[in-house]
């Protein structure tokens, strides 16, 4: 037995197809402009991150990347001409193989790499400098280091000795803060 379709029943038909083809589209795009956000401002905060009891896999990147993945999956079945829920469950699949490939094996190795690719200031503590601008006992001046690649770092600097270090002198990093470097001289060996 074969079915009869009326012409409306096919241009509601057509009508529902295009409907869904809207959302997945639409969905994409935010995605996709979600992505480009994160990409061009950096990873974005969690959602409902409240001290350690946040869901710290859900970050609005994270999110980004489901919808992104559901809009471009169900896109994809739709235009293979799949039924609307079959296209509904390939996005939602997409969706997710996506958040974990993402948050399991790309985000874990961005993060190493990061960590390896910059030295914070308390790197400094115990490496020798040398005075640009010298050091009053009451004020600040300006060293220069070598940082652990190699490149030129300059530093404000302060001391606790009761007389001035003056440009050109050695100096130890004893102590650092958010702004200065604390520093001694180190004695010129004659």
């Amino acid at each position: 037995m074969t079915a009869v379709y009326g012409a409306g029943d096919r241009a509601g038909d057509t009508r529902k197809g295009q409907w869904v083809t809207v959302v997945f589209g639409v969905i994409f795009a935010i995605g996709l402009l979600a992505l480009l956000a994160a990409l061009f401002a950096g990873e974005i905060g969690d959602i409902g991150d409240v001290g350690d009891g946040g869901l710290p896999f859900l970050s609005l990147t994270s999110l980004a990347i489901a919808l992104f993945g559901f809009g471009a999956g169900g896109l994809g079945a739709d235009f293979a001409g799949l039924p609307s829920g079959v296209s509904i469950g390939v996005g939602a699949g997409v969706g997710v193989a996506l958040v974990g490939v993402f948050r399991g094996l790309l985000l874990p190795y961005m993060l190493r790499q990061q960590s390896n690719s910059h030295f914070g200031r308390a790197s400094y503590l115990g490496m020798t400098g040398r005075v640009e601008l010298p050091i009053e006992p009451d004020g600040w001046g300006e060293i220069t280091i070598a940082d652990p690649d190699g490149a030129r770092v300059r530093l404000k600097a302060r001391t606790e000795e009761s007389a001035t270090i003056k440009a050109g002198a050695q100096v130890y990093i004893c102590d650092v803060d958010a702004e200065y470097v604390r520093v001694v001289a180190i004695p010129a060996l004659d």
